[in-house]
């Protein structure tokens, strides 16, 4: 990088479905509240929806500081710039745009809660537990800049180290190790899987119990309850209802 030149040159943005469910809620509530507070900050909204039309309905409405912008991978060096992501958003367990942002050195600016406990331990995470702490984390990230990650934060959050955990929890490992002691001193006539199919299967299985188990969304800070789309998700997303979607049998 040459002398003088910002290592990101742009402000704040937030990257993520248009819906209200995702945290847009949430943002515009705290952008509202705090307009006063928050003379000159402004916002990017990237994303796509079925909620596009009232989230930019309600912040024109309240006359808001934001821009919305077409959803994007996250990679696009569109959003290489920004300095600081927000994410209001709690529906989410170990948000996947939350980890990029903090990856690509970045500051984060999330909720104090449970499902961004993992973030926490990264210096550039700053967390928040009211309104006015919102505040606060906004003013402390637009007058700084982030701290490089260390190499041992960058692997904590690459997909390898991601893999891991996943194959931990999902005591996959164990399995294949026992099953490797048996084979032992015995002819294979089955060709064993190769690594990428033990990953792939292994964050099957981790996705699978981690989405499809109440017990441990719970334990990982999902809120109770929204396991499942309510009667007014299934509305806002132009689902079929809750009893179609979860038939009595079961099946």
């Amino acid at each position: 990088m040459e002398r003088g030149q910002q290592a990101f040159p742009k402000g704040a943005y937030f990257l993520g479905k248009m819906v209200w469910a995702k945290g847009y809620r949430e943002l515009i509530d705290l952008l509202a509240r705090h307009k006063m507070d928050l003379e000159g900050f402004k916002i990017d909204l990237y994303g796509n929806g079925e909620d596009s039309h009232e989230v930019q309905s309600a912040a024109k409405k309240l006359d808001l500081n934001v821009n919305f912008l077409k959803g994007r991978d996250h990679a696009d060096v569109s959003l290489q710039g920004y300095k600081i992501f927000v994410n209001p958003s709690v529906s989410d367990v170990l948000c996947t745009a939350t980890a990029e942002a903090l990856a690509m050195g970045k500051f984060v600016i999330c909720a104090d809660h449970p499902s961004n406990d993992f973030f926490k331990s990264f210096p550039n995470c700053l967390t928040y537990k009211t309104s006015e702490d919102f505040v606060a984390r906004v003013k402390e990230a637009m007058a700084r800049e982030p701290q490089p990650l260390t190499a041992e934060q960058r692997h904590t959050l690459s997909w390898e180290a991601a893999t891991q955990r996943f194959v931990q929890c999902s005591e996959l490992d164990k399995i294949l190790n026992n099953n490797g002691k048996q084979m032992n001193g015995v002819k294979r006539s089955i060709p064993m899987p190769t690594l990428s199919e033990v990953v792939d299967g292994g964050l099957a299985f981790a996705h699978y119990c981690f989405t499809g188990n109440e017990m441990l969304r719970l334990a990982t800070g999902a809120i109770p309850g929204t396991r499942d789309y309510d009667k007014q998700h299934s509305m806002d997303l132009h689902l079929l209802p809750p009893q179609v979607q979860n038939p009595l049998y079961g099946w």
